[in-house]
């Protein structure tokens, strides 16, 4: 479904991500690891064209879509929750989940999308008048993802859904980003908790520096003493 070749992305001289190649099937999980500033948030951004490569080629259901703007991929059938949430605090829950499907034009489909995102999450239906801001952290985060959804995507770019939450919070998010899978929806998830992401990722890869220095099917990556070593404590 997404193929990155050689992506190199820089900050003014300053390259955030050197020849980055990177695949992810229809259906997958797909994890990005790393420390802080490894790349993994740039990447993203590339993918959904937040960031112009200096050099490298993206690939979308075989549409080389490097060049194209985040809008357009919008319409392809991509989607990034950023790292923050990045909701409209202002708003109510139902007014952001609407602005998810500013790139839509039937008004009969948004509202059966909607009400599928109430089922998903109902939480947000109980609290579809309150004001976003007014939200817990959790919350926010399934406001984030619900939103996301509006636009109808088939591959969704998660960026660090698991900051800032309780455990106990984060495993039922996780468990909600499962359900999104099974409903159809691909996911290119970047995740801090090496533990949580290679629990239920298919595939992963880890970023240093820039480079990806590892990457192999997430049972496999478990298992190596490097990363068990680095990324999940052993």
């Amino acid at each position: 479904m997404l193929k990155v070749e050689g992506l190199t992305v820089k900050y003014g001289v300053i390259p955030a991500v050197v020849n980055v190649s990177l695949e992810v099937r229809e259906g997958q999980i797909v994890t990005l690891l790393g420390a802080n500033g490894a790349g993994k948030t740039t990447t993203l951004k590339a993918v959904m064209g937040v960031l112009r490569p200096a050099v490298g080629k993206i690939f979308y259901r075989g549409q080389d879509i490097t060049s194209l703007s985040p809008s357009l991929r919008v319409r392809l059938g991509i989607a990034l929750v950023p790292e923050g949430r990045g909701i409209f605090n202002r708003l109510t829950v139902e007014e952001n989940l609407l602005l998810g499907a500013y790139s839509r034009s039937s008004r009969e489909e948004i509202v059966k999308d909607l009400e599928e995102i109430y089922l998903l999450f109902p939480r947000l239906a109980e609290r579809r008048k309150q004001i976003a801001g007014t939200l817990s952290g959790g919350e926010q985060q399934m406001l984030a993802l619900g939103r996301g959804l509006m636009a109808r995507p088939q591959l969704m770019l998660l960026d660090e859904p698991s900051l800032g939450l309780a455990p106990l919070v984060v495993r039922e998010l996780y468990t909600l980003i499962e359900k999104i899978r099974d409903q159809g929806v691909t996911i290119l998830l970047v995740e801090q908790s090496a533990l949580v992401a290679l629990g239920i990722a298919d595939y992963a890869y880890v970023l240093e520096s820039g480079n990806v220095k590892l990457f192999g099917e997430s049972e496999v990556l478990k298992s190596l003493d490097e990363v068990k070593r680095v990324y999940l404590g052993g």
